[in-house]
């Protein structure tokens, strides 16, 4: 965990990399470089702009038997499920330093019949882990001891 110089009331995580179906996108490391804050009140992940490009890309090869829907708003990675009595999809999950995977739940994956993230508008810029991906899960913070813990289906 680290205190954001940009955003001290924040605490900061390293992700290092994403995860579709199970496989890692091949994203440089140096495109997590501006490091990432966890926020309760942001609703969404904001990745930089490279990371969700190979996300939504792997994320649409994995739905590519739903048909693409309209973007709403800044969605833009969107599907039609109507007619549909079920739904499947591909796994996603995030990677922190120390080797740390968070798998993410469905719903912190759809919203709205929409991947559940959004770009940034460059590589530089924060990226935020938003209260949908942390829905499911339960995130300690250990201010004392300087690192930020996960618990999968504790909520």
């Amino acid at each position: 965990m680290l205190r954001s110089s940009e955003v001290p009331s924040y605490y900061g995580v390293r992700l290092q990399a994403i995860r579709v179906g199970g496989r890692q996108l091949s994203i440089p490391a140096s495109v997590f470089s501006a490091g990432s804050i966890m926020d309760s009140g942001t609703i969404i992940t904001r990745l930089p702009a490279t990371a969700y490009s190979a996300l939504s890309s792997a994320f649409k090869a994995g739905m590519k038997q739903y048909p693409p829907a309209q973007p709403m708003g800044i969605f833009d990675t969107c599907f039609d499920f109507s007619g549909q009595s079920s739904v499947s999809i591909p796994s996603v999950a995030l990677v922190f330093s120390g080797g740390v995977v968070v798998d993410l739940a469905t719903d912190g994956i759809i919203l709205d019949s929409c991947l559940a993230f959004a770009a940034n508008t460059d590589d530089s810029s924060l990226g935020i882990i938003g209260n949908v991906q942390q829905r499911t899960i339960e995130v300690l913070y250990d201010v004392g001891g300087g690192a930020v813990g996960f618990k999968a289906g504790a909520c």
